[in-house]
């Protein structure tokens, strides 16, 4: 038999911070990826309130590509009890396009988010200089709730 136990810390990180807009989501992810010179993918749970609960790095890839899986975000959610989360991703080459595979990425994501009733709030795509692109404002993610 396996248990398992979260332990919760205090965070001056987390404090008083809500994941109620795009900037805000921008504030809270930019220090953990914008000037990485290789990708890398963040998540964000949250709890009923968009408060983070808990923040992550679960991939981190080449200089033009990551290679995740919606199980490894899913993972973290379940485990911080999360009841939505925020994805980013950065893009070392400043550009915040967004590419084939972060369409792809985004769609498999939300179909299982859906599955395990966890709502995807958002994916944010991090370039350079203060630039960002949320997927869902671009249509990329529909509104599950």
């Amino acid at each position: 038999m396996v248990s398992l136990e979260l332990v919760k810390e205090a965070s001056t990180f987390y404090a008083a911070r809500t994941c109620t807009s795009p900037q805000a989501v921008y504030e809270l992810f930019a220090p953990f990826i914008e000037t990485k010179d290789r990708e890398h993918l963040v998540i964000a749970g949250l709890n009923v309130k968009n408060e983070p609960t808990a923040i992550q790095v679960v991939h981190i890839g080449t200089i033009n590509q990551s290679l995740a899986f919606p199980r490894d975000i899913l993972k973290m959610a379940l485990l911080s009890n999360s009841v939505s989360i925020c994805v980013g991703h950065n893009h070392p080459s400043g550009s915040v396009t967004a590419s084939l595979a972060d369409i792809e990425f985004t769609a498999k994501l939300e179909k299982a988010c859906r599955l395990l009733q966890i709502n995807l709030q958002d994916h944010l795509i991090i370039g350079s200089g203060g630039k960002y692109l949320f997927m869902k404002a671009e249509g990329y993610i529909t509104d599950s709730k």
